[in-house]
């Protein structure tokens, strides 16, 4: 039986820092369960990142509700919406987010103890994690020794270390070569139908719709099923 993991009641985004305001997303409605992939797609400026920052918890719609594994994130205050990112979602960055001057392992350990986890057990779910991505052997390296589809599967290896259900992932392919990106499409469909992950991913690659359960086609903010 699946979870009902993500749910978005008609969430609209308005940056109103303008002399007209912007809506970046309008009336957006759909769910997410436990074991799939979701991915957003559309051209750019249509939204996407928008929306995904708002699954995230890194920004707050204007109007509508959201609910992540259950709670309903809408009306949080900006104190109490990090114990919930730490908790329940874990973030694959397009352009990976990696520090240049700690190792593959340390950078997978900084996001553990972000998540306040104990340093002897962050030290067995960090290599546990890059083991799962195929990168026991790249531990010590710094991402200068790795390529762009090594680099992202550290980064993937960063969000899943914790064990949260909800993996988002922006462009995640949009820097690597064709047959690396194949790879990483591949790997997040298996977080999900083998892990259980929620995986939602904002992408262009069009290849990736042969591996998700549901497409969201956005265009000027406005979001609907294919």
């Amino acid at each position: 039986m699946t979870t009902l993991c993500i749910r978005v009641d008609h969430v609209s985004k308005i940056y109103a820092g303008h002399a007209i305001p912007v809506p970046a997303v309008r009336e957006a409605t759909f769910s997410c369960h436990s074991g799939t992939v979701t991915a957003i797609m559309g051209p750019s400026g249509s939204g996407k990142t928008t929306l995904l920052s708002i699954l995230g918890l890194l920004l707050k719609a204007t109007s509508g509700r959201v609910t992540i594994m259950g709670n309903d994130v809408t009306n949080l205050s900006e104190k109490q919406l990090p114990t919930l990112r730490r908790t329940h979602i874990g973030f694959i960055f397009q352009s990976f987010n990696l520090f240049s001057a700690l190792t593959v392992l340390e950078n997978v350990l900084l996001s553990l103890q972000l998540h306040q986890v104990p340093k002897a057990q962050a030290f067995e779910l960090a290599h546990a994690a890059l083991e799962r991505v195929n990168l026991a052997g790249r531990t010590t390296f710094y991402p200068r020794d790795l390529s762009g589809g090594e680099k992202q599967r550290v980064s993937i290896a960063r969000a899943i270390a914790a064990d949260v259900p909800i993996i988002l992932a922006d462009e995640p392919t949009a820097n690597l070569d064709s047959k690396t990106g194949l790879g990483i499409i591949a790997l997040l469909h298996e977080l999900a139908t083998v892990q259980g992950k929620t995986v939602v991913v904002v992408s262009h690659d069009l290849r990736i719709t042969e591996q998700v359960n549901q497409v969201l086609w956005m265009e000027d903010g406005v979001i609907h099923a294919d």
